[in-house]
């Protein structure tokens, strides 16, 4: 799919009410939102980011880690607009060919998987991109089962079918295919020809409720030790065992 002109957007709403506030909140050294202004403007492949918002306190945090803002109609920061109506709006004021989405409640998301993203999707033939995690886990739904039989032996883990779940993390629409279909039945979300693309299971938490800022912070805490760390791997044996050659 030909890229075009690139625009990545970062919706952040002023009136979120499960973590309120949540794009202003700290998470270690910044506010949650900092992390996707931060990874996207480090990313070469955009030409331009626009933090999506409704609010006068989070355009002013916006504009201190500079990035520009996009703001949206007040009708669009409620809880009633969906992603696909201000998705919609933003893609006809800036008039791209292609939007990257990049979610401010995934802060573990970093530049070198945005450009990757958008290598992925130029490379194919996708109208859609959605980051996802991928699972050969047996997985249930509404008590039926998905990738198993649960009628014979359990297989083993490894030759279940694949369970793709969307966290759409980074997101990239194909304006014209987006466009076409939210003018069909409002919504261009999932597109058509679509790029389920796995990231990292750590690097998908996604801030919802508030247990979820602790497992960011604890996670974003493991990433700094593991990049101080140099030790090798350590294995147990037992204490009766000559150390082992091979």
């Amino acid at each position: 799919m030909k890229l075009g002109n690139v625009i990545a957007q970062i919706p952040a709403r002023g009136g979120s009410k499960r973590v309120p506030s949540k794009n202003m909140r700290y998470l270690l050294d910044k506010p949650l939102l900092g992390y996707a202004i931060e990874a996207a403007l480090a990313c070469s492949g955009l030409d331009d980011i626009y933090v999506n918002t409704d609010s006068d306190d989070l355009e002013e945090l916006a504009l201190s880690f500079g990035c520009k803002v996009y703001r949206r109609p007040p009708a669009l920061g409620s809880d009633t607009a969906s992603g696909d109506d201000f998705t919609i709006d933003f893609m006809n004021a800036k008039q791209p060919d292609t939007v990257l989405m990049v979610s401010p409640v995934c802060p573990l998301i970093e530049s070198s998987d945005i450009q990757a993203a958008l290598d992925a999707y130029d490379d194919s033939s996708a109208d859609t991109l959605i980051s996802c995690t991928e699972t050969r886990m047996q997985t249930f739904c509404d008590g039926r089962a998905v990738n198993i039989d649960p009628n014979g032996p359990l297989a083993p883990t490894q030759i279940n079918p694949s369970v793709f779940i969307c966290n759409w993390a980074v997101t990239i629409w194909n304006v014209a295919t987006f466009r076409r279909l939210y003018d069909k039945f409002g919504g261009g979300y999932c597109g058509e020809k679509r790029l389920l693309w796995p990231i990292e299971p750590w690097k998908s938490v996604k801030i919802s409720v508030e247990n979820d800022f602790i497992m960011a912070e604890k996670l974003l805490l493991a990433k700094q030790l593991a990049s101080e760390s140099h030790d090798a791997p350590r294995y147990w044996s037992s204490p009766n065992q000559s150390p082992a050659n091979d």
